[in-house]
């Protein structure tokens, strides 16, 4: 079936804001996501993922416009993400933009750092997705208990209404864990992938005109060294017996003490508004009960390393 450019997203929400155009509707999203009580917590989560999606669509500048195309092309794009994902995975490095251009009846005039900067921005805004709508949820929840009543909690006691999300927050911490999850692995393909259109964008500047020259072959040539770079580090983690803090086994520890304090400080929070006690063997097999943290000799470790143990 040929496949043909359309801006037309599907039924795509973030924030309570429905999505037609990932650019031009992208500082609405951004005012909506503001207006989250829990924001300020995640305010540098936000930050890096707004300036991701900026730094991406400025590959569709041209003379202080966007391209015509960039709309279509974005929009079609992230309707096709799933399609192109596993293409692309299937295949070597760089060949996202061939990927892109051999979809049926995908026809525009693009260049290549534009293609892979378009994909990096629907990897950004899948992580925003992620993660504002799981803040957005936990206050649609709150007015589950009266929506009146809520409401004017909302607009006249701004703590009381935060103490209720926090509560929900706590409730179902399960989902906070998978929206983080979700959120670190768009973050980090997007990353990668910008990283990528800016690789093209270099070679896409360069000088062709000599005799020679083989943009694909340097294009190539640039990428094999940006992955090759990658292996040979994780190589030299091994050797050096996973004891670098850049290392894998390091990162993936440093990442589960993150979830562990994420989760540890949810159920605290939530005792405080409840004003019930927590001794540590409760808070430890809370977590534990979570099945995602480890052993509860793993969990006892990295909440003393956090200090959140022993509980004050």
């Amino acid at each position: 079936m040929d496949i043909e450019l359309d801006a037309d997203l599907g039924e795509l929400e973030i924030a309570g804001v429905d999505v037609e155009c990932l650019i031009r509707d992208m500082d609405d999203i951004e005012t909506a996501v503001l207006e989250l009580a829990l924001y300020p917590q995640f305010n540098d989560y936000f930050r890096e993922t707004f300036d991701l999606i900026n730094a991406a669509t400025s590959f569709w500048l041209e003379d202080g416009a966007y391209a015509l195309c960039a709309e279509r092309v974005t929009g079609t794009l992230f309707r096709l993400r799933d399609v192109i994902d596993e293409h692309a995975s299937a295949t070597e490095a760089g060949s996202l933009p061939n990927v892109i251009r051999q979809l049926p009846s995908f026809n525009h005039q693009a260049t290549d750092s534009q293609l892979v900067a378009a994909f990096a921005l629907v990897l950004g805004t899948q992580a925003l997705e992620v993660l504002a709508n799981w803040l957005f949820e936990l206050e649609l929840a709150t007015y589950d208990i009266d929506v009146d009543l809520i409401e004017q909690l909302r607009n006249e006691s701004p703590r009381q209404y935060l103490a209720l999300i926090e509560k929900e927050r706590y409730r179902r911490s399960g989902l906070e864990i998978r929206a983080r999850e979700q959120f670190a692995v768009f973050m980090g393909e997007a990353n990668q992938t910008l990283l990528m259109a800016n690789f093209y964008q270099q070679v896409e500047r360069m000088d062709v005109s000599k005799n020679g020259f083989n943009t694909s072959s340097l294009m190539r040539r640039l990428l094999d060294e940006a992955f090759s770079a990658k292996a040979t580090r994780r190589g030299q983690e091994a050797g050096k017996g996973n004891l670098d803090p850049s290392s894998k086994t390091q990162t993936e520890a440093m990442d589960r003490r993150s979830k562990i304090k994420a989760a540890a400080e949810t159920i605290i929070e939530g005792r405080k508004i409840e004003k019930r006690s927590l001794s540590d063997a409760e808070l430890t097999n809370l977590l534990f009960d979570q099945t995602v943290h480890g052993t509860k000799k793993t969990i006892r470790e990295h909440l003393t390393a956090l200090g959140l143990r022993p509980l004050k």
